[in-house]
């Protein structure tokens, strides 16, 4: 749907087999490379869901892959139930907001018919303009929850105790998403892990947000080719998590307040900087960025390259 233009809306009602192989060990052809956790997975699941959702898909916004001015937003949700073997709801949904900088200091120094105040405002802003024009700041948001579904014991006894598989969950980090970390970078992890996950596997989260805030500039006319590609330069700061909230069976009203506060304590930052550019087929960037705030055992790395359909 990404590659349509202008929003969409969409309904998908599906069932699939999903078999799960834990990667086996390259020395001991016998031996599994993965840790208990996401062995004992292993095996074949009948999964059964109805999901929907919407998205404006750029079609506010100024550039749908490079914007400065306009607003876009998405929404999903999913149940999944019986006759499959795994249970639960899931909700997410974002949104991403873009404004010139020009038009915010147009507001603020406010529109007047007086030619002379005109002329008195433009002589004052003469040498402040140039480093304005064509600079925007961009925010964005993103969240998503998951639970799980017991159906009065079809698939498992309690709702607290209930598991999600791993497949289902939430895997946070990397480019336009939380960069500065790896893909599933942060986020619950296993006491052991791969040979590929020293720092432990990643099982994916049952709560995650993602924050972005970030300003943009064109290049000056001496970077000449990055200009004439539409190539502009950014700075960020983002922030995020992804948590597991276990039992919890409410995550609003009383009784609330551990889960908050993990979300707050795990919350991970990175600032930096990069370069975007827009193109038919996605958004194209190269940041470097600095975790300021991160986990002993978070896969981190600062110089990405990423491509995708959205600011982030």
């Amino acid at each position: 749907p990404e590659g349509m233009a202008g929003p969409y809306m969409f309904l998908d009602w599906s069932a699939s087999l999903r078999d799960v192989l834990p990667r086996r060990s390259a020395a001991h052809p016998f031996a599994l490379d993965c840790s208990p956790e996401v062995a004992k997975q292993a095996g074949t699941r009948l999964k059964h869901s109805l999901a929907g959702g919407m998205s404006l898909n750029g079609c506010l916004v100024d550039d749908r892959y490079d914007p400065t001015m306009g607003y876009d937003a998405h929404l999903s949700g999913e149940v999944a139930g019986p006759p499959g073997d795994v249970g639960y709801w899931k909700v997410g949904g974002g949104f991403a907001w873009h404004c010139p900088v020009e038009l915010l200091r147009m507001m603020a120094l406010g529109v007047s018919d007086d030619s002379d105040n005109n002329n008195t405002v433009q002589e004052e802003g003469a040498e402040e303009s140039p480093p304005v024009i064509g600079m925007a700041l961009h925010s964005s948001f993103n969240c998503g929850v998951i639970r799980p579904l017991t159906f009065n014991g079809l698939l498992g006894k309690d709702a607290s105790t209930a598991a999600i598989p791993s497949s289902d969950r939430f895997y946070i980090g990397g480019p336009a998403q939380l960069r500065g970390f790896l893909p599933a970078g942060i986020g619950p992890r296993a006491g052991t892990g791969g040979s590929g996950a020293p720092g432990g596997d990643a099982l994916g989260g049952d709560l995650f947000y993602t924050s972005t805030l970030a300003t943009s500039m064109p290049f000056p006319p001496y970077f000449s080719t990055l200009r004439n590609l539409g190539a502009r330069a950014f700075g960020f700061v983002n922030a995020g998590t992804c948590v597991s909230v276990g039992g919890q069976s409410s995550l609003l009203g009383s009784g609330c307040a551990p889960v908050w506060n993990q979300i707050l304590r795990s919350t991970r930052v990175a600032v930096g900087g990069g370069v975007s550019a827009g193109s038919p087929l996605g958004r194209f960037e190269a940041t470097y960025a600095v975790p300021v705030r991160y986990g002993v055992r978070d896969a981190r790395k600062s110089v990405q390259l990423g491509f995708g359909f959205s600011f982030g």
